[in-house]
């Protein structure tokens, strides 16, 4: 008898046959992008024997550059992909790794390297990756047909209907309607949406954000737009500052340059309200020129390059009323939620939201009854995203304040790494008991993270920005950010070890970081702070 990868290798269609009768499913993912394949994945390595069916508009194989923007992970998508999914080798063969976040600030300079630099001198110890997610998508593509996980692409979704547990999809394949029935229906279609328009889940968000980007046919090096011996030697290893996420600040915006693996570089330009109806921008044109006048490096780099794409969004962000249900349906990826782009956080909530339907819809597999825990991940995701909001929210006035930033960066990475990024090292995203005995250390970090988040709210609304010195604050020197990165990568610490001493630091840090905002007077720093933060404070008022 032929196991079950075997009988469902044997039904895939061949180029140009006919597709084969529908059937009842245990799994529809409808949406072949990056969260619904990684689900698709996750789901078929975890229980083989589920019948899954996936459904893409798009063909196969998709253009590897330029299929869709996203190019950056940070940590918990990485631990996602290359821990959970189990793609490590892949993403070390084929994308790019990261040299950390990396900010200049200050208006247009004769050198590049007069402006003031925040980043790191050497990498932290866990890898984080430039994604090209057309290489990816097709890589997941090839995967999970070796599987025997069906993959139906080129197709056009017609219509849903939500019936609790006997959910029906009905689709377009080629000139012929077809239908599929199945138990869970989840919603991977990005910004189209299908379960939330069809549910009514829509909700705003309070957070408001306008981006232009585009990919070019070419590698940008920014270590090339200066000469200076001095500011090459503050890198470790020379040259290394063009596989950073390097972002160009500016009073309401920032601008991301991202190299890819195929040699592509994609560029954002990414601006509040105010910055954005300033520019003016609506075409690759309209971009150069505004970077020329406020980034003259950059729009140097772009000469002599073809343009490979170019989108424009206006108020990207947006929220959901409910993403998961124990009537078997669920939203994962921007199909349901997205904050913004600064971070990188995008693919991190497919992990969690992934993490979590897994885990559902497995659980419901064996007959167990998930009401319950349905509603409590419902809470967590949705507290997991309101303090990712919360980094962004009115705070964009104040991106073009090394002072400001440099604060921010080191406490949103303290509080990652301390406490969200921590919950998912540490397998908590789906374990409703051990999220109930730290619910108290949890309440504690959003509090102060909400207090923090406000200080710098009050900062952004005046819209500094200092003159440019030629000022590194090196953040790998900073011992905090070492301590809480090393709790990740300690695997034999348990998160119930590694939470209160987070909570304990960023207990320490918040009149630290207040103080240097300027909203407490001047004051001796304490021991304790100096052993948290180094020669930071120095860095930070230089």
């Amino acid at each position: 008898m032929p196991c079950l990868a075997d009988r469902r290798n044997a039904e895939q269609p061949s180029p140009g046959s006919k597709p084969m009768n529908s059937k009842r499913q245990d799994v529809i993912i409808a949406g072949g992008g990056l969260a619904g394949l990684g689900l698709a994945r996750q789901l078929i390595t975890q229980r083989p024997d589920l019948d899954i069916v996936v459904l893409e508009r798009n063909r196969f194989p998709v253009d590897e550059t330029v299929a869709k923007v996203g190019e950056s992970t940070v940590e918990v998508a990485s631990r996602y992909f290359c821990h959970t999914l189990e793609l490590g080798e892949h993403f070390h063969d084929s994308h790019l790794q990261k040299f950390g976040l990396r900010c200049f600030f200050g208006a247009p300079q004769d050198d590049f390297s007069q402006h003031d630099e925040l980043g790191v001198s050497q990498r932290f110890p866990l890898p984080t990756f430039q994604l090209e997610r057309g290489a990816m998508e097709n890589h997941l593509y090839r995967e999970l047909l070796e599987r025997g996980v069906r993959i139906d692409h080129g197709v056009q979704i017609q219509s849903i209907d939500m019936s609790p547990r006997n959910h029906r999809l009905s689709f377009v394949d080629g000139e012929q309607e077809r239908e599929y029935s199945g138990r869970w229906l989840v919603d991977c279609t990005g910004r189209y949406g299908l379960v939330k328009r069809q549910l009514g889940l829509a909700r705003p968000s309070p957070h408001r954000g306008n981006a232009i980007w585009f990919r070019v046919d070419k590698t940008i090096k920014i270590d090339e737009w200066s000469g200076d011996a001095a500011w090459r030697e503050r890198m470790v290893l020379d040259g290394k500052r063009w596989l950073s996420t390097n972002h160009l600040m500016g009073p309401g915006y920032w601008v991301w340059i991202i190299p890819l693996g195929s040699g592509a570089t994609s560029i954002g330009i990414v601006m509040d309200d105010q910055a954005f109806e300033t520019a003016a921008i609506s075409d690759y044109p309209g971009a150069l020129a505004w970077l020329s006048r406020n980034h003259p490096q950059c729009a140097a780099a772009l000469e002599g390059s073809r343009l490979l794409d170019f989108v424009a969004l206006r108020d990207y962000s947006y929220d959901c009323k409910q993403m998961f249900s124990d009537e078997g349906w669920g939203l994962t990826g921007e199909s349901g939620v997205f904050s913004d782009p600064f971070y990188s956080p995008g693919s991190d909530f497919i992990a969690l939201a992934n993490e979590i339907l897994s885990h559902l819809i497995i659980a419901d597999s064996r007959g167990t009854d998930i009401a319950f825990e349905t509603r409590a991940l419902e809470f967590f995701y949705t507290s997991f995203f309101s303090n990712t909001l919360s980094l962004y929210t009115d705070q964009y006035g104040g991106f073009g304040d090394r002072t400001m930033m440099s604060v921010k960066l080191v406490w949103d990475y303290s509080f990652y790494w301390g406490v969200l990024a921590l919950l998912y090292y540490k397998g908590a995203v789906a374990d409703i008991q051990l999220l109930r005995r730290i619910n108290s250390q949890l309440l504690e970090a959003i509090s102060l993270n909400a207090q923090m988040q406000g200080l710098l709210r009050e900062r952004a609304s005046q819209r500094l920005v200092q003159p440019a010195a030629g000022v590194f604050v090196d953040q790998y020197q900073i011992p905090v950010l070492h301590q809480l990165i090393g709790q990740l990568h300690d695997e034999s610490l348990s998160l119930e070890q590694a939470l209160p001493v987070s909570v304990a630091l960023l207990r320490e840090l918040v009149p630290a970081m207040a103080d240097l905002l300027g909203e407490t007077p001047q004051r001796q720093v304490s021991d304790s702070e100096r052993q948290h933060l180094g020669d930071f404070r120095q860095a930070v008022l230089a």
